[in-house]
């Protein structure tokens, strides 16, 4: 009796045993995905104060946006400075300028879903050791 017990639950033993193997691979290779589609970018640029960023390159920003203000500026490594600012219709943007003030473009987040998109409607790939302005949580 004990035989026939053991060749009835032997295949549910290894059926499990397939099954929970799978479930495994499945979610590990779900979240190696989410790393490789470059949704979570770990080089931000460093949040600065208003002060630390030049007047020339502030200036630049008010001719170009006047009445609005600057939520939070961000250091673009060796190639400049971003501005984070909230237009009316709550539409969020960054624009992003040279050292010495020169408009490089802008962003908008048309969809308010936190990614931002270049002023011709393109989220171009991000160059890689280049850091990224990303609005802080909450903003």
């Amino acid at each position: 009796m004990k035989k026939a017990m053991f060749f009835t639950t032997a295949p549910v033993i290894i059926f499990a045993s397939i099954v929970a193997i799978g479930c495994m691979v499945f979610f590990a290779s779900c979240s190696k995905d989410g790393k490789k589609d470059g949704n979570e970018n770990e080089n931000h640029c460093p949040v600065i104060a208003a002060t630390a960023v030049p007047q020339v390159v502030k200036d630049s920003f008010a001719v170009r946006y006047p009445s609005l203000t600057v939520d939070t500026w961000f250091q673009k490594d060796s190639i400049g400075y971003c501005a984070y600012f909230i237009q009316p219709v709550n539409q969020k943007k960054l624009a992003e300028f040279t050292k010495t003030g020169s408009f490089i473009m802008e962003e908008i987040d048309l969809d308010h879903d936190g990614n931002f998109e270049d002023s011709t409607g393109h989220s171009d790939p991000k160059l890689p050791g280049v850091c990224e302005c990303e609005i802080p949580e909450g903003k």
